[in-house]
């Protein structure tokens, strides 16, 4: 039967890392866990290592469970009439319309609770986010407003749009925040730069006023979401999906050469299939249909029924497959992770301020 291996020791691992990077850089890291659908487990795993802010989008996933432990950031402005629950569920929440804000603030009175936000801007993801030029409007009537924080402003980059930031989009969106912050007479406190896609520049530039990352993709997945290539640091393989062989079969390709192939039991009903990839590489995927993911054993009979296949996955499928209530999901620990971990975050590689 289909399942997905979290291994919570290398998620551990993976985040441990992450922080010790960007904390040698003095910049906080927040683990975005919405790919993983507020999975309990794992966040379980991230508070014991020390984490206790976290970056969700979806209302449905924050755990009340863990109230006292950690607070979260809802990253996506949530329906009207949702602000009541947004207000009692979260200690912040990222905005970017200047009326829902003015909406919040009404609730927030009402509800004698005081609201935390981040204002999204649109840098050049082109996906959500204040225009530029009407920033400091915003923030001088949000500042005016009794029951909203502002805490900062945040940037995006490639949740869209393809473009991945630039040492150009470091140093404009430091003239920008020194600009806003010139006119308004005091310092920003929060100032998040971005996701992953920010991590390569970390490695090489100095980010300047930037003192937050929301990282969720390198976390989970040890990528590198500007090339879509392994981080070495880290682990890919911390989430991974396995299907059972059900049926090994010769078959006929498209143009009459011969194969065998097996059916393994997931399908697009499952996950993305066509963003998973066999771990293994000696084979491969041939299709799929809603159950069914049919793989090219490249004539190797050494494979049978009952076997299993394991995939990787790119961020879309391991969303899916996490948001899948009829998965197993099969978590376990690694000791040998574990005495990994401090030998790792006293590496030169993560102590140096530039590596």
């Amino acid at each position: 039967m289909a399942q997905i291996n979290i291994n919570l020791s290398k998620i551990e691992y993976n985040a441990d890392v992450l922080r010790t990077l960007l904390e040698n850089n003095d910049i906080h890291l927040t683990p975005v866990i919405k790919c993983v659908a507020g999975d309990s487990r794992i966040i379980e795993t991230l508070i014991q290592s020390g984490f206790t802010h976290f970056a969700e989008s979806r209302l449905e996933n924050i755990n009340e469970d863990f109230k006292g432990q950690c607070d979260y950031l809802l990253l996506r402005p949530t329906s009207k009439k949702h602000y009541t629950q947004l207000i009692k569920s979260v200690k912040m929440s990222m905005q970017t319309e200047i009326e829902s804000i003015k909406e919040i603030n009404e609730i927030a009175k009402q509800l004698n609770q005081k609201h935390q936000i981040m204002l999204m801007i649109d840098w050049k993801d082109r996906r959500e986010g204040v225009i530029t030029y009407d920033v400091l409007n915003y923030i001088e009537e949000i500042i005016k407003m009794t029951h909203i924080q502002l805490i900062g402003i945040a940037f995006n980059f490639m949740c869209f749009k393809s473009s991945a930031p630039t040492e150009e989009d470091i140093l404009k969106i430091n003239q920008f925040v020194d600009a806003i912050e010139y006119n308004l007479g005091f310092r920003l406190k929060v100032v998040s730069g971005g996701n992953s896609s920010m991590i390569p520049q970390l490695m090489y530039n100095d980010l300047g006023r930037i003192n937050e990352l929301r990282i969720g993709e390198a976390l989970f997945r040890g990528i590198d979401t500007t090339t879509n290539q392994s981080i070495p640091m880290l682990f890919q393989n911390a989430i991974t999906l396995e299907a059972e062989i059900l049926e090994i079969k010769p078959r006929l390709s498209d143009n009459n050469q011969c194969y065998l192939q097996a059916i393994v039991d997931i399908g697009y009903v499952d996950t993305d299939v066509n963003k998973i990839k066999p771990i293994k590489n000696d084979v491969s995927i041939v299709g799929a249909s809603s159950d069914h993911l049919m793989i090219n054993l490249n004539n190797q009979d050494y494979y049978k029924v009952g076997d299993i296949i394991e995939f990787a996955m790119e961020y879309e499928a391991l969303s899916q497959v996490m948001y899948h209530n009829h998965m197993t999901k099969h978590y376990f620990k690694d000791n040998y992770i574990h005495s990994l971990n401090s030998k790792m975050v006293n590496s030169p590689l993560l102590i140096n301020k530039k590596c």
